[in-house]
């Protein structure tokens, strides 16, 4: 019994070992990880993440957004005047002005070296401004390739001399494709084209310029010079090369670069013998063929002799200047890049600016055009303008703009003539409600002016009545970049209940604000008789029925004035949405109002408009109080408190100019 009770266990744990790699297989639970297993593990990591990593994937957000949003605003280069130690694109006088004057408070401004784009214009000199390409586009990086796989296919017996010569011309013009380094995808096919150029100059056998130079001491194939300099900052380049002979070509005056044997040119950041390096690097990232380099303490870098393309990228937004400096000879040990770019581009642009200053669009070269139509298409969702404070006077600034479609300057803002600060006239009507105000009602017939004396029994003296206003506005505004100030007049007719507002009298210099009349001054009688002397007098007699009243009116006014701040593009003109505040005094009540305002102007695009007068709508909503002053009707008549609300909407139309 004991051994048959063994034997069925054994079988029984013989057939559970069978049967779990069966279950391993087929059963879904063990096949892996839940998806409720799965969120769990996620959550967990992203709970893990540090508050150090949260911040930074926010602030990387945060500078994102701000990029974007800036790559959009009006971009103001300010032309310094020489000889000024002040009035440049960091004066605050001349900031405020040119944003007043041309409407953009957002503006951004950057001194005119970042103008200076020497070395992305390209070499074809039948290229109109208009057609800068500005930045060597993707296509015309397989371009160069194919051509380069199309010569390095061919033995170096395949062609004649003179046809390795023609072949060599033809890559030599499609090395301009690639006119511009400014990032590190173009270095490898500029590097490549240029083994392959040196090599069909080294099979055409003839050994002149431009294939070969003196570089230094040396006399060298030029574009195996320009390829192993650019393997020098890279020495990864030179795997790319598959061609053996070629490989060492190169490797040759690479290892000539190593040794110093080969003189350099310093490139110098100083501007006016100054060099800040902290807000250099901290304003700039420098580029030298592609790569970012950083220069020291005193502004300098030193490149080899040969072509070296420049480019200071800026850090916040946008584009800062580009040289492409090709130097086969020492001339100057040192080339100050900026003095350079600020001699063009401030010195001899502003004299051709104001050889007719006020014309509106004035004549400037081909080059300075170029430089022009190359930076707005670097920021091409920007307006582009020139500013020049004439005689370094921040006050007296002329300011051009630069026009895409025909890639000229156009005038918008001349020295002094251009006041800064815009206006606006608008007038507007629509429904208001004042509850600090009392209003008589007409329904129940006149029955005489009401008193202060029978306020309390005057059955047309509701205060349930709540005086529905249709105001009649005029109003005044100042625009100065993103602030506005408004002065303005306000009609408004009592429409709720038709007998028109109802306030004391205010007669200054009394006692009582209140106003006596004679109800019966109509039975009045003259009453004769004669003096001491004997003449005849006459007197007019009308008893002594004086009764005080009340001041019964269908319109009020209200005088005001008030202080608000504008928002997005054209704030500086007048358009668009605004917050503002208002403080005012209204006889109908006799009260001080406080309102805050939320309104938006726009232009209408239907009708008419010039340059400085332009139509606007405008649309305001308000909401405050009213306090009534010195003696108020609405406290004795119906024990309110003495701050009531004003609320409403108003509608207008008007010019700003």
């Amino acid at each position: 019994m004991l051994l048959r009770l063994l034997l069925v266990m054994a079988t029984l744990f013989a057939g559970l070992l069978t049967s779990t790699p069966t279950l391993a297989a087929t059963g879904p639970a063990l096949a892996g990880p839940s998806a409720s297993v799965v969120r769990a593990f996620k959550k967990e990591k992203k709970d893990s993440q540090t508050s150090e990593e949260k911040d930074a994937e926010q602030a990387a957000a945060e500078a994102e957004a701000e990029r974007k949003r800036k790559e959009i605003l009006a971009r103001i280069i300010v032309l310094k005047w020489e000889g000024t130690k002040s009035a440049g694109y960091d004066d605050e006088t001349v900031r405020r002005n040119v944003r007043s004057r041309i409407g953009r408070p957002e503006a951004m401004f950057f001194p005119e070296v970042d103008l200076y784009q020497n070395g992305r214009k390209v070499r074809d000199r039948t290229v109109i401004p208009a057609m800068q390409p500005a930045i060597v586009p993707d296509t015309n990086i397989a371009r160069v390739q194919a051509a380069i796989d199309s010569v390095a296919a061919i033995p170096w017996n395949g062609l004649q001399p003179f046809e390795w010569r023609q072949k060599a011309d033809e890559l030599r013009a499609i090395a301009e494709d690639i006119w511009f380094v400014d990032r590190v995808d173009l270095r490898e096919p500029l590097f490549l084209l240029s083994a392959q150029i040196g090599r069909a100059a080294e099979n055409a056998t003839n050994q002149s310029p431009p294939y070969y130079e003196s570089v230094g001491p040396y006399s060298v194939n030029y574009y195996f010079y320009l390829a192993a300099t650019l393997a020098y900052q890279e020495p990864s380049l030179m795997s790319k090369l598959t061609d053996q002979e070629l490989a060492a070509s190169v490797q040759i005056i690479l290892d000539q670069i190593n040794q110093g044997s080969f003189p350099t040119i310093t490139v110098d950041f100083q501007q006016d013998g100054i060099f800040d390096a902290e807000w250099f690097n901290s304003t700039y990232e420098t580029r030298l063929n592609g790569i970012v380099v950083e220069p020291d303490a005193r502004g300098q870098i030193d490149v080899f002799l040969g072509r070296s393309d420049i480019y200071l990228k800026r850090k916040d937004t946008g584009h800062g200047l580009s040289e492409r400096l090709e130097v086969t000879k020492l001339n100057d040990k040192i080339y100050f890049i900026r003095d350079v770019a600020r001699k063009k581009m401030g010195k001899d642009f502003i004299d051709q600016l104001f050889l007719h200053k006020n014309e509106c669009n004035p004549e400037v070269d081909g080059e300075i055009l170029n430089f022009l139509a190359i930076y707005a298409k670097l920021h091409g969702k920007a307006e582009v303008y020139i500013a020049v404070p004439e005689n370094g006077n921040p006050n007296k600034t002329w300011i051009w703009r630069y026009v895409r479609e025909s890639a000229q300057l156009k005038l918008v803002g001349g020295g002094p003539d251009a006041f800064p600060v815009r206006f606006a006239m608008v007038f507007s009507s629509g429904l208001l409600y004042n509850n600090a105000a009392l209003a008589i009602n007409s329904d129940l017939g006149s029955g005489g002016g009401p008193s202060p004396s029978s306020i309390a029994n005057d059955k047309r003296i509701d205060p349930s009545l709540t005086p529905a206003t249709v105001p009649f506005n005029f109003e005044l505004r100042g625009h100065y970049n993103r602030l506005m100030v408004n002065v303005g007049a306000e009609a408004g007719y009592e429409a709720g209940s038709g007998g028109g507002w109802l306030e004391y009298y205010q007669t200054p210099g009394a006692e009582v604000d209140t106003l006596t009349i004679d109800p019966k001054a109509s039975d009045c009688q003259e009453v004769t008789g004669k003096d001491g002397n004997g003449d005849p007098t006459s007197e007019l007699d009308c008893g002594s029925g004086l009764v005080s009243v009340l001041n019964n009116k269908s319109f009020n006014r209200y005088l005001y004035m008030g202080v608000g701040v504008v928002f997005l593009r054209d704030a500086g003109i007048g358009f668009g949405p605004r917050l503002a505040a208002r403080v005012g005094w209204s006889n109908l009540p006799h009260a001080i109002q406080t309102t805050g305002h939320f309104g938006w102007a726009i232009q209408p695009g239907f009708l008419p408009s010039g340059q400085r007068v332009r139509p606007l709508i405008d649309a305001d909503a308000r909401a405050g109080i009213a306090i009534p002053v010195k003696k108020s009707l609405v406290r004795d008549a119906t024990g309110k408190g003495s701050v009531l609300p004003v609320f409403g909407i108003t509608l207008g139309i008007g010019l700003t100019f």
